[in-house]
């Protein structure tokens, strides 16, 4: 193969990646981030993290017996921090929470996977706390 062959063959695989990552963010919708919490805002800013969408949705297709059953899953927000992805969740509530127990890690973890993120942020706006979560499977 000559020079020209090689180049031609680089930018078709550039190409193609760009595609897939284009179609693979796209796969979340949700509004834009203007439209948020000043506080909220603040509290994530102040963390370091980037506001990319407010209340972000995918949409998921179950089957059941060849039956499909649609479906959207939501959350508060979706932020990056270091080139990665966590989702939000507002917790408007001053009562503790334990994030291990089951009924949280199977709400938590779900929504990881489905959103394909690097974890989740648990926001307190209350107590004005901030905790990240990451699970490693």
């Amino acid at each position: 193969m000559e020079v020209r062959d090689w180049i031609i063959l680089a930018l078709i695989i550039l190409f193609s990646l760009i595609y897939w990552y284009r179609g693979r963010s796209r796969r979340i919708a949700g509004e834009k981030p203007a439209k948020t919490n000043a506080k909220v805002r603040a509290m994530l800013e102040e963390a370091g993290y980037e506001i990319v969408k407010a209340k972000p949705t995918v949409k998921v297709r179950m089957d059941i017996d060849d039956k499909q059953h649609p479906f959207e899953l939501k959350s508060d927000y979706l932020v990056t921090k270091n080139g990665r992805k966590y989702l939000v969740r507002i917790r408007r509530d001053g009562k503790q929470a334990r994030f291990q127990s089951k009924m949280w890690r199977s709400s938590l973890i779900r929504d990881v996977l489905a959103f394909q993120t690097a974890g989740i942020l648990i926001l307190n706006t209350e107590k004005e706390t901030l905790h990240q979560i990451r699970f490693r499977i």
